[in-house]
């Protein structure tokens, strides 16, 4: 047998990675990620468009969750109360009156 396998003491695992670094240390690495990948032109830049081109797909593969009536409304008495975001008025809007 392998004596690699059969050692049975324990060690403790030590954090790698993301999760060895301070918050501080995770914004500034990812900032690096963000901006680097904007000058290449390879960041993702989501338009409405295909914001709801992607957001049809689970629809049309069928693989969208699909709520239960009992599921939906213990959704809308959990939300009861939490204020919406307003919808800003733009300018280049008519007004309705």
């Amino acid at each position: 047998m392998d004596k690699e396998h059969t050692d049975t003491t324990t060690t403790t695992a030590r954090p790698r990675g993301f999760a060895a670094m301070t918050p501080e240390q995770r914004r500034e690495h990812g900032s690096k990620g963000g901006k680097v990948a904007h000058e290449r032109g390879t960041a993702n830049r989501f338009t409405s468009d295909s914001a709801s081109a992607a957001g049809k797909i689970p629809h049309e593969k069928g693989t969208a969750y699909r709520w239960t009536s009992e599921e939906a409304r213990a959704a809308g008495r959990k939300s009861k109360g939490v204020p919406r975001p307003r919808r800003r008025k733009d300018v280049d809007r008519p007004s309705a009156s």
